[in-house]
């Protein structure tokens, strides 16, 4: 495939000589008169290099450079000015804008020819930096998640994702968007620089997705940290009246109108504590999936794989599935305190407020490792647990209990315990740990 080149000149005698010879080349030529014109073709149809001459009406040279310089859509671009001013200062400006190269009119041909096939040669390799933020890209996060693993040392892989953050970008447009981009960027530096261990490593893996590598020790430390000061500094990109009200108004990718929340970040974390992975591949899976689990819950949040307990060196976890709770309960603040608590210590939830609903989900047969059920939603209780006897899952159930009258247990699953009302978090997340591990070895 042949490569475009878009072309902004308005003196029509040089727009016809570089399209007839350019064309003649080989290339694929579009040919626009001003800087304006220039931004708007090189955004609907991206092209390959871009030749652009200083003085124009409408827009200059300049102006149009930076501007196709602050998209994410343009940013790397290759482009060459094309240019009668050959003072010093001009060609400073010039390069200090963007631009990669420089011909003064009159032009040499052949002079012109080599240097856009160098400029071609050049761009054809894989980037190494992200051109937006100057963070190590993709093909060095990889080179460095391999060196790791040759090496044999631990690390945690923490795959950082924004939400909602297409419909920011639709609503502010994406200059705007590339601000929330860097700011992401200036955060991870910030707090890798005050809270890392001196060997950690940050890339920009594309678009809203970021990756720190460092010690499995430090990883929840830094999510905490990118989450407090993500929330709080992503607030000042919005309009006032959007943010007084919470949300942004758009359309889902179905068309489907939707009302967006304010950005957030998930952060799924994976180590290599407990377990071996292959290659980066595997890592990148895991982390992945690990990210996928932390955007099912609200707000800016992270999971974590293979942790039991609160603890990233305990329990057994068979895989890589982060274990999922059911906590059925009327109670709205008791669910709240327990889901952040148990999503805080790695496992991801499910909330229902009775019993029929706890039963519609169960039918949908969720990758569950135990339910948690509020003794006070009264005889459906019961019915509940003898539902997940009769199943052909083990789940462990855990009931909160008033009173020992609420205790009558079952033989039949052996799995069933009570955790007695009121108890301290420290006290339930330990009987969940206990609880899943056994179920896992039994």
């Amino acid at each position: 495939m042949s490569s475009r080149i878009l072309i902004a000149d308005d003196e029509k005698s040089v727009r016809q000589l570089l399209e007839l010879v350019l064309t003649k080349e080989g290339y694929e030529v579009k040919i626009v008169q001003n800087g304006d014109e220039l931004v708007r073709a090189a955004q609907e149809q991206v092209p390959d290099l871009v030749i652009v001459d200083l003085m124009m009406p409408m827009m200059d040279g300049y102006e149009a450079i930076r501007q196709l310089r602050n998209d994410t859509r343009t940013a790397h671009l290759p482009m060459i000015i094309l240019t009668a001013k050959s003072a010093p200062d001009d060609l400073v400006i010039g390069f200090e804008t963007g631009a990669d190269d420089y011909i003064t009119k009159p032009f040499n041909i052949p002079e012109l020819q080599a240097r856009i096939k160098g400029l071609l040669r050049r761009a054809a390799a894989k980037p190494v930096r992200s051109p937006l933020t100057g963070l190590p890209g993709n093909v060095l996060l990889t080179e460095e998640i391999r060196y790791r693993l040759k090496n044999a040392g631990q690390f945690a892989l923490l795959y950082i994702d924004l939400d909602n953050f297409k419909a920011f970008n639709d609503t502010y447009g994406p200059a705007r968007g590339d601000r929330v981009i860097r700011l992401v960027a200036e955060l991870l530096i910030d707090i890798v620089e005050e809270h890392g261990t001196g060997t950690d490593f940050i890339g920009h893996i594309g678009g809203d997705d970021f990756a720190i590598l460092t010690n499995p020790e430090m990883a929840i430390t830094l999510s905490k940290q990118l989450i407090t000061t993500f929330d709080q500094r992503v607030r000042s990109l919005y309009d006032p009246h959007d943010l007084e009200r919470g949300y942004l108004l758009g359309v889902d990718r179905q068309g489907v109108p939707r009302r967006f929340p304010i950005i957030s970040v998930s952060i799924g974390i994976v180590t290599n504590l407990q377990r071996r992975f292959q290659d980066y591949e595997e890592v990148g899976q895991v982390a992945a999936e690990m990210k996928t689990f932390a955007k099912q819950q609200p707000g800016s949040t992270y999971a974590i794989d293979g942790r039991v307990g609160g603890s990233i060196s305990g329990g057994d976890r068979r895989g890589t599935r982060m274990a999922g709770v059911l906590l059925v309960s009327a109670d709205h603040d008791l669910c709240g305190w327990l889901s952040r608590s148990l999503h805080d210590t790695g496992y991801r939830t499910f909330e229902v407020p009775g019993i029929l609903e706890a039963h519609v989900l169960l039918a949908r047969e969720l990758d569950l490792s135990l339910i948690v059920i509020d003794a006070t939603l009264g005889d459906g209780v019961k019915e509940l647990i003898r539902s997940v006897e009769q199943s052909q899952r083990v789940v462990p159930v855990i009931v909160l209990s008033q009173s020992a009258a609420d205790e009558v247990s079952s033989e039949a699953n052996k799995s069933l315990q009570f955790l007695r009302r009121p108890f301290e978090m420290a006290q339930f997340l330990e009987r969940v740990g206990f609880v899943i591990s056994n179920t896992h070895r039994a």
